[in-house]
């Protein structure tokens, strides 16, 4: 697979696929056009089914939607389906499909390549940033995600809070005042680095922590794994910054949650 839609979407499995690697329950498969990888986690994000086949037809998503439903019924896992719109036919609404199969969009996610970027040149005033190698400071970039996503992460802490799932990987943590203010991981996957866990506090936002974590992360995984193509999938928010560090888009993504799993939002 060569082209920007069929790379983003084989860098979300390999990349997961790492997280899967970190926790002993995880199950994957490939089944009916979708990759899936759970790891098994309380927590949608680490739990995904996604979507591999091209040209997917109106009826063919509702069906490839239906069957992931079935294979996902009995995990005890929540978890996310993950459409690339670039792969579906012209004209096909995957939100209207997927809302009669039970599905809410949740996240919109948008697959973005760079072949090279600059090297942090200046650390932001009041941060301190490190390789985190040992579990502590891995657990102290969980928190950060966990504050800056609004999401629960503490139960991924006994698998990808340990130093021994970073060692094979780069993972930096920055510190302002001594406390952890931003962090931004960077895996080798499928050949690329993978930039992952890139957030900022709340409190310590539009000040440039993020940014600068993950170019010292790129620039260290560079000397490490050696100067290759950077692969991020980019929140909305993310997308302009990465845009201004070089990165380009190549395909666009929704994730999707089973409406059952939003409690009182459902509908």
């Amino acid at each position: 697979m060569t082209d920007g839609v069929s790379l983003s979407i084989s860098q979300f499995i390999d990349a997961w696929r790492i997280f899967g690697r970190a926790c002993a329950g995880t199950r994957t498969e490939h089944a009916a056009g979708a990759d899936y990888i759970f790891t098994g986690l309380p927590i949608p994000f680490f739990n995904v089914a996604v979507l591999t086949a091209r040209q997917l037809s109106a009826s063919a998503l509702d069906s490839s939607a239906r069957a992931a439903l079935a294979w996902a019924s009995d995990k005890g896992a929540p978890w996310l389906f993950v459409v690339t719109h670039d792969a579906l036919e012209p004209g096909t609404d995957a939100a209207a499909v997927l809302d009669a199969c039970g599905f809410a969009p949740i996240i919109p996610l948008t697959g973005m390549i760079a072949r090279s970027v600059a090297p942090l040149s200046n650390v932001p005033s009041g941060l301190r940033l490190e390789v985190a190698e040992d579990d502590a400071a891995c657990c102290d970039a969980i928190d950060v995600n966990s504050a800056a996503y609004g999401m629960d992460l503490n139960a991924s802490k006994p698998a990808l809070g340990r130093g021994a799932l970073w060692a094979d990987h780069l993972l930096v943590v920055g510190r302002a005042g001594g406390a952890p203010a931003t962090s931004a991981a960077v895996m080798l996957a499928g050949g690329h680095r993978y930039v992952a866990l890139v957030a900022t506090q709340p409190g310590q936002q539009k000040k440039g922590f993020a940014e600068a974590a993950m170019r010292h992360a790129l620039a260290e995984a560079a000397g490490k794994f050696g100067e290759r193509p950077s692969f991020l999938h980019a929140t909305d928010a993310g997308q302009p910054i990465y845009a201004r560090m070089g990165y380009e888009k190549v395909a666009s993504h929704t994730c999707f949650i089973d409406k059952r799993l939003l409690g009182g939002h459902a509908s």
